[in-house]
């Protein structure tokens, strides 16, 4: 971002909310404590303007970075104009706050859903943890309906990436995908190699949602499992 916005966002920093965020982003130290409406509203204001200009400054900060993406979100551009800016954030996300800020801002592809899924399924092959997790997040973002979730889970099958962030996201959406159909998720989850963690997280969200039936929430409990059951 230039150097005028980055002073903005200066300008809007809240103390309180940066010592929030301190415990949220564990690892993050470059914030600046600006809250999300303020950057949702100056991204839609860039969107306007010449945003290109702020695309070629690099990004310093947390909110820069996240100001980018949610500008992105905001652009009005046909979706071959859209895919190679998103291709070229997503290597830059290093938090879960960013990567699901910025799937949240990409509403667009609610339209264009066949266009953008060879980009989702691209990142969901990658070995860095923030762009698979961005893989799973927006497959429970946008693509959770009953004539998307076989190939949700099946994508879902096929990210390997192991750190915390990306099972993280994996366990999330099973939790989503469950609200569209229990049973194709728990067999599609039984056939996946989750680790226990990941397995026992995704029951765990299911139990916690309000779009799961009590008696559904009865069966996620039942199958929890131990360590010992890990599958090798």
């Amino acid at each position: 971002m230039t150097e005028t916005t980055r002073e903005w966002l200066k300008q809007q920093s809240d103390e309180a909310y940066r010592s929030f965020q301190h415990k949220l982003l564990p690892g993050v130290e470059n914030y600046m404590g600006v809250r999300l409406p303020i950057l949702k509203s100056k991204a839609k204001q860039l969107a306007k303007q010449d945003w290109k200009t702020e695309f070629a400054q690099e990004d310093l900060t947390f909110e820069e970075v996240m100001l980018r993406g949610m500008t992105i979100g905001a652009l009005n551009l046909p979706m071959e104009q859209t895919v190679p800016l998103v291709k070229a954030f997503v290597p830059c996300i290093d938090n879960w706050a960013v990567c699901d800020s910025f799937c949240a801002s990409l509403r667009q592809v609610r339209k264009h859903k066949a266009e953008f899924l060879p980009t989702i399924k691209e990142f969901a092959a990658s070995k860095r943890e923030f762009e698979a997790r961005f893989a799973t997040v927006m497959l429970l973002c946008y693509y959770k309906e009953p004539q998307d979730l076989p190939q949700s889970l099946a994508l879902y099958a096929q990210i390997t990436q192991a750190d915390y962030y990306a099972q993280m996201g994996l366990a999330w959406g099973y939790s989503v995908f469950a609200a569209t159909d229990f049973e194709m998720t728990l067999q599609a989850m039984e056939q996946a190699a989750l680790s226990v963690e990941t397995w026992n997280k995704a029951l765990q969200k299911m139990r916690e949602s309000r779009r799961i039936s009590p008696q559904q929430k009865e069966i996620a409990a039942q199958k929890k499992r131990s360590k010992k059951e890990e599958q090798p």
